[in-house]
């Protein structure tokens, strides 16, 4: 902003009055000349004091108006600045928020790492299981197969052994019947006895009495 130049030059006729004055002994009549002239000249330097007065409070109005504009700058400044630092808060607790998960997350993941071998061992511990576990299957299927074929000795064996015990039954069958009949031929025979006992019983008592008649004669 460009300020007016206040005037602070005193006028030519200013300087003239003080000689005028050290001469106005001489005459009454050009003292009251050089005292109008002066007075002319003060008026003249009154007005050119007023105007550079007037310069002066206009240029103080727009200094005025300048620092208030400046000051209202300051504040937006002072404002902008305040703003700033909270945003740089901010970012700094974001900073500080983003570095703990960061730190988090390589805790988490030196965790998973060391999972990880301990998985590792513990798949390669169950590769070698699996291992043990095929060489285990081959024995038992090897052990099947002994199975399988000393199976088909015990079939073979069973079926003649069916066949034995087929012949067996059959004897036996034949036996019972032959036992039966033998049993029901006992059964007549000691019925005969019985009655054959019996009979010789009462022969001989009729043969005794008989004797004991003929020895009485």
């Amino acid at each position: 902003m460009k300020f007016a130049k206040a005037m602070t030059t005193l006028s030519l006729g200013v300087l003239m009055s003080l000689g005028t004055t050290a001469m106005a002994q001489n005459s009454a009549k050009d003292g009251l000349e050089k005292i109008k002239g002066n007075l002319n000249n003060s008026k003249t330097n009154l007005q050119e004091y007023e105007k550079n007065l007037k310069t002066v409070e206009g240029n103080l109005s727009e200094v005025a108006k300048a620092k208030s504009q400046v000051e209202n700058q300051q504040k937006q400044v002072h404002q902008q600045a305040e703003e700033n630092n909270q945003a740089m808060g901010r970012i700094g607790g974001q900073e500080k928020e983003i570095q703990g998960l960061i730190n988090e997350e390589k805790n988490k993941m030196s965790q998973e790492t060391q999972k990880i071998a301990e998985l590792e061992a513990m798949i390669a511990k169950i590769k070698e299981n699996q291992k043990k576990r095929e060489l285990n299957i081959n024995d038992y299927q090897l052990q099947l197969s002994q199975l399988t074929e000393e199976k088909k000795i015990w079939n073979s064996r069973a079926s003649t052994l069916k066949e034995q015990n087929e012949q067996v039954n059959q004897k036996l069958r034949g036996l019972a019947s032959e036992e039966n009949e033998w049993k029901a031929k006992q059964r007549g025979y000691q019925g005969e006895v019985k009655r054959w006992s019996k009979e010789v019983e009462r022969q001989q008592k009729i043969s005794d009495s008989y004797n004991s008649l003929a020895e009485v004669k």
